[in-house]
């Protein structure tokens, strides 16, 4: 997997990967991010669009996933239990309470005219501790055995023990809230980073449950509903598993939802492509610098018109379009083997190198 690019051009922001920005909406996504496949888009539908999601294919044991849940579901019947029997012990308590506190008689009731402030210390504290215990248990603790059985519980009924499953991780609210739209992919290096981290191929051979931290929770829902696409593979309408491997979804106004399949970035030929992404980026950026972007577009819309001849783009349109480049920069003022030179070089570059 690539790590986000650092190289700059003087007066560029980072050449890496990133969504579509203003300046570039026109373009389409700015690679390595492209556009959803259609048979993605029942699957990204439900989700939100104020997220950053992460996917992948978890491939440990059935037995290491079992054992991994087995723990947090022994924790969450402990505690459904403890608060069951709070709650069977001391249902009778708040009645009682409410009763005193307007002044009606109850079992609970003392005789403060009776007792000295000694005396009525431990009745207040005793009192005041119970409601306090119960406050926390509702407060802190109620929600963990609620959310454990609408979580963790309905997706393991759901797909059970599998060799390989779907892992769905959404970012936490805390941080991708301050996500700035369109733009952050690109300009907000730490973001990038931060994401990066989170598919590297020692972070993503953890099974799936143990995935969760302060940045990334797991997306229950998401996941019975992947599965749900997966198995209705046998019926002819269904998503292949393989569409589930690595990557990361994110949503942008100009393109809707964008996908960047990370794990694709480790073969010879995407390496590759990977560079030439990075060459084209700071080709754009370059020209952007010194006010002349349109240069970039009109340069993409040749190489596009030479490719969709018949015949493909052959050496002898390649050279025309060379020629067309050349004459193109000559017409803007701009010195085209100084800038190439400021560049490293056009090898690689379709429509460009000789």
């Amino acid at each position: 997997m690539t790590k986000s690019s650092r190289r700059k051009t003087p007066g560029s922001t980072p050449a890496s990967s990133g969504t579509s920005t203003p300046n570039s909406a026109s373009s389409g996504p700015i690679p390595p991010f492209t556009k959803i496949p259609n048979v993605l888009q029942p699957f990204v539908e439900p989700l939100s669009s104020d997220e950053v999601y992460l996917i992948h294919i978890d491939t440990t044991s059935p037995d290491l996933k079992w054992q991994t849940f087995l723990v947090p579901s022994i924790v969450n019947v402990v505690l459904a239990l403890a608060i069951a029997a709070r709650i069977y012990f001391g249902i009778s308590t708040y009645p009682t309470l409410i009763q005193n506190f307007f002044m009606f008689q109850s079992s609970m009731t003392a005789d403060e005219a009776s007792l000295s402030w000694i005396q009525m210390a431990p009745l207040v504290l005793r009192r005041t501790g119970t409601i306090f215990i119960d406050y926390v248990l509702a407060t802190q603790f109620l929600a963990w055995p609620i959310n454990f059985v609408l979580g963790p519980l309905r997706w393991r009924r759901a797909i059970g023990f599998r060799d390989r499953e779907v892992i769905v991780r959404r970012s936490h609210r805390s941080w991708s809230k301050k996500l700035e739209r369109n733009k952050w992919i690109r300009d907000n290096e730490a973001m990038r980073d931060k994401i990066v981290a989170a598919v590297t191929p020692e972070r993503i051979g953890k099974t799936g449950y143990l995935l969760v931290d302060e940045d990334w929770n797991l997306d229950y829902p998401a996941m019975v509903s992947a599965h749900a696409l997966v198995d209705r593979i046998t019926k002819g309408d269904g998503v292949q598993l393989d569409e589930f491997r690595t990557a990361v979804l994110v949503h942008t106004d100009s393109d809707g939802w964008l996908i960047w399949r990370v794990g694709d970035e480790n073969t010879p030929a995407n390496r590759q492509r990977s560079a030439q992404r990075d060459q084209i980026l700071a080709f754009k950026d370059k020209l952007t610098a010194m006010g002349k972007e349109d240069l970039f577009f009109r340069w993409v819309e040749l190489v596009s018109s030479e490719s969709a001849q018949p015949g493909g783009f052959t050496p002898e349109r390649q050279k025309s379009a060379m020629f067309q480049v050349q004459q193109m920069f000559k017409d803007e003022n701009v010195d085209f083997s100084s800038f190439w030179e400021d560049l490293g070089g056009m090898e690689g570059m379709d429509g460009l190198s000789s």
